[in-house]
């Protein structure tokens, strides 16, 4: 039950896992401002933390988990919105996929509400697969954010 660690953009790789911290990195009070993702390390246990909500958002709530395997323990807390249509930060990895990959999942509080999640790398839009009703891959290959105009071959895959 070997878990392997590495380094990573933003944060770590644990047992195949991507585990990031993320912010717009801009200088400037914009709405991605309040959007975040950090990790940090100690010894074994790596905390991740994330604010979606924003002061724009209206269907907040809050979820989070503990998984643990072997010596490694991953703790999620994630204030997350419903509504959110912006976010600086990465999400963790889904408690099912660790759970698939012999993680024990030993604590629990609400649950993830989103599910595949494309990101604008320029204004931080979300295209979010499950409210669109079309998966991302399905687009066609001239599709371009609704907001900015980026191609859809920038986008990046954040949950």
């Amino acid at each position: 039950m070997e878990v392997i660690v590495e380094k990573a953009p933003g944060g770590f790789l644990i047992d195949g896992f991507e585990l990031r911290g993320g912010k717009c990195g801009c200088t400037s009070v914009l709405k991605c401002c309040f959007s975040w993702s950090k990790v940090k390390r100690s010894g074994n246990t790596f905390t991740y933390s994330a604010k979606a909500d924003t002061p724009d958002t209206q269907e907040n709530f809050a979820w989070g988990y503990t998984a643990v395997k072997g010596d490694y323990r991953i703790e999620v807390t994630f204030e997350d919105a419903r509504d959110k249509t912006i976010f600086s930060g990465f999400y963790p990895p889904r408690v099912e996929d660790l759970a698939a990959k012999g993680w024990t999942i030993t604590a629990k509080n609400g649950d993830r509400a989103d599910g595949a999640l494309w990101r604008c790398p320029a204004c931080k839009w979300l295209y979010k697969e499950q409210g669109e009703g079309t998966p991302f891959a399905d687009l066609p290959a001239d599709w371009k954010c609704p907001v900015c105009k980026v191609v859809k071959d920038e986008f990046e895959r954040i949950g």
